[in-house]
């Protein structure tokens, strides 16, 4: 079993980046069986097609970062410490590595049929749960303590981890290099206290 989960781990390692050099559109299964150095029949005995593999391969990373994120968030106390590191986090990603959603928002996402981002949105939900839950849980606490406004915190739990991500892939694709170790801990603080403002209770 292990050495039939290397193989797949080879395969999905190979299909990131073919997807990351040549889009969605322009890759085909014979690029990435290559890139693998596996023949292209032994890809369709795991995968049934490219859409198949490419919501696996968006799996694999988006599994991975929420992992890490509900690591890093699940013994902060306070809901500023757990902002401050689903941002620094993101900032990090998109520094160290080619980050996965920056091909998504960035590259040939929109070419997909809307049944393959349907499932890519289902599976990015299910992904973040989590880390989803942790934020609810400290929202609906706020709001007990009188800290919080009332709100929908269902959907807050959900808009400001994609709203994080939105901005901070658009600055990374904008500025590269350009945005400094100092821009983006100045942004971090922007960020975490526009949020923060404009969710807390109203003071007389």
């Amino acid at each position: 079993m292990a050495r039939l989960k290397d193989k797949e781990e080879t395969i999905l390692n190979a299909a990131f980046e073919v997807f990351r050099k040549n889009g969605f559109t322009n890759a085909s299964m014979k690029d990435i069986a290559a890139e693998a150095g596996l023949g292209k029949g032994t890809l369709y005995e795991y995968f049934q097609n490219k859409e198949d593999l490419f919501i696996q391969v968006a799996k694999a990373e988006t599994s991975h970062f929420f992992a890490e994120i509900n690591r890093r968030i699940s013994d902060k106390l306070s809901l500023r410490e757990i902002l401050n590191e689903i941002i620094k986090f993101t900032q990090e990603t998109l520094e160290e590595t080619e980050f996965f959603f920056k091909f998504m928002a960035f590259g040939k996402f929109f070419e997909m049929s809307c049944e393959v981002k349907q499932k890519l949105y289902e599976m990015i939900l299910s992904s973040r749960e989590e880390s989803v839950n942790i934020l609810r849980e400290k929202f609906e606490k706020g709001v007990t303590e009188g800290i919080l406004r009332e709100f929908d915190w269902e959907f807050a739990a959900n808009f400001i981890p994609e709203m994080i991500g939105a901005y901070c892939n658009f600055k990374a694709h904008i500025m590269g290099y350009c945005w400094t170790q100092q821009q983006k801990d100045i942004d971090r603080e922007k960020m975490i206290d526009f949020i923060l403002n404009g969710i807390a209770a109203k003071t007389n």
